[in-house]
């Protein structure tokens, strides 16, 4: 490409030297002034202000100056950097302001400041002591409580029978079963009397042979020999007092096992035709007109128990059932399972509400304890180790207590807090030991 092209003249872009002339000459603004400088491509006096684009040339010529695609390489163009603003000179007045505004932001900043210290400082107090907390209170009461010592058991009958014949034999007839109410002396089996008849025979002739054979060693003065007969005379004879005893026993009669006691046959394991083994268990009778329900106390109130106390039984199939009760026996042994002891708990069964096996709660009745009463909402872990916020001087003081009893909302305490004192009823759980306090209400018993 040429030199002498339409956009280059002498290796430089066309009418680059006219517009460097354009820039030497352009007026400089008077120093003081705000009017902007004016040009004129001609030099003549513009009729409006010309603005300067980022490059420091006039907008109009910005066009003029962007190289071709074809163009060859590019020339670097200095900038001529945009006027100077004039300064203002500063009046008396200003300064005066200036200073006040000054003064006016140091003392806001101190403000400021002072501020803020005190709010760390009251943050802090605030994190040491927890704050002052709103609180409901109550003032503890007194009374006197009959506390109940309760227990679950099991219950048994009053007696029980187990029924066996030392000598095996054959039933020949069973006129009772299971469930039947028998009555002293009415028959339960009947037994065929032969085989016993015949032990008792062969048990006389041993007798009688031990005994002769006795005497015809006594003559001869044989001490050794005089010994062993009367060993075997001795063995002889109490066989046959046994079974003596058994024919004439007042369980048999005419041949029948009969009942010992009134009843109810609960258990029967023999049929007719059947041989049983001697002292096999034959019939269980039960006497349920009283049972006697075996209670699990807690050994921690051990010493709260006396035989003669009443009680309350209640079955736990028959919930709305209470039945009187009387403790009869307490078994000072303690079952290291549990942590309990054993009471016995008699109960009249007229009418045959409780029966044998059925498991019941029940509720011992000890003698009136004054107790500070107050509500469990005031208590932290009623049922571990207790405590409450006790208040004095609008401070409160996490207190140990003692729980003996309770009921519903109530808890009795022994130990730990006086008639009087005044515990937090609301706001408890926001509370810290020491912390202040503000009473918003107090409660009574």
């Amino acid at each position: 490409m040429s030199n002498n092209s339409g956009f280059f003249q002498n290796g430089q872009p066309a009418g680059y030297g006219q517009r460097q002339n354009d820039m030497r000459n352009m007026p400089s603004a008077p120093v003081g002034s705000t009017a902007p400088a004016q040009f004129s491509p001609n030099g003549q006096a513009p009729d409006a202000t010309v603005r300067l684009d980022g490059r420091g040339v006039p907008p109009q010529y910005a066009q003029s100056q962007q190289r071709p695609m074809n163009a060859g390489p590019a020339q670097t163009v200095p900038a001529t950097p945009p006027p100077s603003q004039p300064l203002q000179p500063q009046r008396p007045e200003d300064k005066k302001s200036g200073l006040f505004k000054n003064k006016r932001l140091a003392v806001a900043g101190a403000c400021a400041s002072a501020l803020l210290i005190i709010a760390l400082v009251v943050l802090a107090v605030k994190g040491l002591s927890g704050g002052q907390a709103d609180v409901t209170l109550y003032q503890a009461g007194s009374k006197s409580v009959n506390q109940d010592i309760g227990g679950g058991g099991i219950t048994f009958p009053l007696q029980q029978i187990n029924i066996a014949y030392p000598v095996s034999e054959q039933v020949l007839k069973v006129p009772v079963k299971a469930g039947d109410q028998v009555t002293v002396g009415q028959a339960l089996l009947q037994l065929d009397p032969t085989a016993l008849n015949i032990q008792v025979q062969q048990a006389a002739n041993n007798k009688a042979a031990a005994q002769a054979y006795l005497n015809s060693v006594s003559g001869a003065g044989n001490a050794v020999a005089i010994a062993e007969a009367q060993k075997q005379y001795d063995q002889a004879t109490s066989a046959y007092n046994a079974l003596v005893a058994q024919a004439s026993s007042p369980m048999l009669h005419n041949g029948n096992i009969i009942s010992p006691m009134a009843g109810v046959v609960t258990a029967l394991n023999i049929n007719p035709g059947e041989t049983f083994a001697a002292n096999t268990t034959l019939v269980t009778i039960m006497d349920e007109t009283s049972v006697i329900v075996h209670v699990k106390i807690p050994l921690t109130n051990l010493q709260q128990v006396r035989l003669g106390q009443s009680a309350t039984v209640t079955p736990s199939a028959l919930p709305n059932l209470n039945l009187n009760g009387t403790v009869v026996s307490i078994v000072p042994v303690a079952d290291p399972q549990t942590d309990t002891f054993e009471a016995w708990v008699q109960v009249k069964n007229t009418d045959q509400m409780l029966l044998p096996g059925m498991s019941a709660f029940v509720r011992i009745q000890t003698s009136a304890n004054k107790a500070v009463v107050i509500p469990r909402l005031a208590v932290i872990n009623p049922a571990l180790d207790s405590m409450v916020f006790v208040v004095r001087g609008h401070l409160a003081h996490l207190q140990h207590v003692h729980i003996f009893g309770r009921s519903e909302n109530t808890v009795y305490i022994d130990n730990g807090l006086a008639q009087g004192e005044t515990v937090v009823l609301t706001g408890i759980h926001q509370l810290k030991d020491g912390q202040a306090v503000r009473v918003t209400g107090i409660e009574h018993s």
